[in-house]
């Protein structure tokens, strides 16, 4: 796994219980790298990585600003099933788990079976990445066994995640998907809580959903995307990419560029995490 995607990982598990403050846990991961690894369950699954937790970064109140992107031609989800999967459903920890996420949702919490929902998201994606993503540039799962992206569930914090890397030859980034149920509090759409709030805008769509879009230069040529979809059904989804790792040289924590430009565009990162079937209310 590429070492900014462990580092991010850790860094959010020690986000409070209740929300996530995506500002402080990007600079987080620069300075902890203390917590513990998570070890996936399933036939020869190992990854170091743990679970951002299920409560958006997003605020209510405030009116959110709005503008328009050129429309996607988003293909239609076609059905999952349990044999697309290449890893296990959940992770095992390998030391106490977290306390269960316990806050309020705009919707009762869908009562699938992780089981089936990790199937059904992973053939969702599956079967929308190939519309959505430019030409000669793949996503790459971390989790080991696996060729294609698959979702995995994290029972303490209810949300199911890809974890992995977008490439093009030999340039690479950071790529992560997560679905949840949108929290009660986050509900509105706003900018007050992205984690660059001078670079942020929130998107309306036809179709209801909203997406709150960031990013922030870690240093030249470097950058992060944000994505964070409100769907009108309940459902959150969060999608990251950027173009460089950090590393510790010497005992200072520095970045360097992992592909000239970034990979997938605003739009394109928007586009995947609009992908028909990504959602908790199927």
């Amino acid at each position: 796994m590429d070492e900014i995607t462990a580092q991010l990982h850790a860094a959010v598990a020690d986000a409070p219980a209740t929300r996530i403050d995506v500002e402080h846990l990007i600079s987080a991961e620069r300075r902890h790298r203390r917590h513990r690894s998570w070890a996936w369950s399933g036939i020869g699954v190992a990854a170091a990585v743990a679970a951002v937790a299920v409560v958006p970064a997003l605020a209510a109140g405030g009116p959110p600003r709005a503008s328009t992107l050129p429309a996607f031609g988003l293909p239609t989800a076609s059905p999952s099933a349990p044999e697309l999967l290449c890893a296990g459903v959940t992770p095992k920890a390998s030391g106490p788990l977290p306390p269960l996420q316990s806050h309020d949702t705009v919707r009762a919490r869908p009562t699938e079976a992780p089981g089936d929902g990790v199937a059904r998201l992973t053939g969702a994606l599956r079967d929308a990445l190939p519309a959505l993503l430019p030409s000669g540039v793949r996503i790459a799962p971390a989790l080991k066994g696996c060729s294609e992206p698959q979702f995995t569930y994290h029972p303490s914090y209810r949300q199911y995640t890809v974890d992995g890397t977008v490439r093009r030859g030999k340039e690479h980034g950071l790529f992560l998907l997560q679905v949840s149920p949108t929290a009660t509090e986050s509900a509105v759409p706003d900018c007050r809580r992205a984690f660059a709030r001078g670079n942020c805008e929130v998107i309306d769509y036809p179709d209801g959903s909203a997406a709150v879009v960031s990013s922030m230069v870690e240093g030249p040529g470097q950058r992060q995307l944000w994505v964070m979809l409100l769907r009108p059904d309940g459902t959150s989804v969060l999608a990251v990419t950027n173009n460089f790792r950090n590393e510790v040289v010497g005992k200072q924590m520095q970045s360097s560029k992992t592909a000239d430009e970034l990979l997938l565009t605003v739009e394109q990162l928007a586009a995947i995490a609009r992908a028909p079937g990504l959602t908790v209310y199927p």
